[in-house]
């Protein structure tokens, strides 16, 4: 009788406020410790160069948490888009992460606009200056197989940190 080599993946359940995924933590986790840095940490931009330098402090301490659960390296987001400078001198920006499993149930971030004619982004509130969600996206990922992958968007303000001669208006 022949034998075969199997791998067998263990899928971890992960609850999260109104979400509950399904993961695979091994691999997500394996992705990211390959990945040498992130989106921002290869830009050249000033915005980029503000947000790395504000990364440790950006995320609340429930959310390294699930990014612990899920796998997820935090500096290691694969995109960090600027949106705007707030009024209140802050700086309005999002970013995203992947990991490899399902969402079983909980809202997803992506909302069809009216009319089926594109999206929108409802993401949910953790703090005052800060809103995660979930959706399936593969989007610029680190993972090779894109399939089964949850995208974790996530929309911050930050202030400007580094020399102010370099701040974006």
């Amino acid at each position: 009788m022949k034998s075969e080599n199997k791998i067998i993946t263990l899928l971890k359940l992960v609850k999260y406020r109104d979400w509950v995924f399904e993961v695979d933590r091994d691999l997500t986790e394996k992705t990211y410790s390959n990945v040498l840095g992130s989106g921002a940490d290869y830009c050249v931009c000033n915005d980029c160069k503000n947000y790395v330098a504000c990364r440790d402090k950006v995320f609340p301490a429930e959310v390294l948490e699930l990014f612990k659960d899920l796998g997820i390296d935090f500096r290691k987001e694969v995109e960090m888009v600027s949106l705007e400078k707030l009024a209140n001198g802050l700086y309005h920006i999002g970013g995203w992460f992947h990991f490899k499993g399902q969402i079983l149930s909980g809202k997803d971030f992506k909302v069809t606009i009216a009319g089926g004619e594109g999206f929108t982004f409802e993401l949910t509130k953790i703090s005052e200056n800060f809103s995660i969600g979930f959706g399936v996206c593969n989007d610029l990922t680190f993972f090779e197989d894109k399939h089964q992958l949850v995208q974790v968007e996530f929309e911050t303000n930050i202030p400007w940190v580094i020399d102010n001669s370099l701040e974006t208006n």
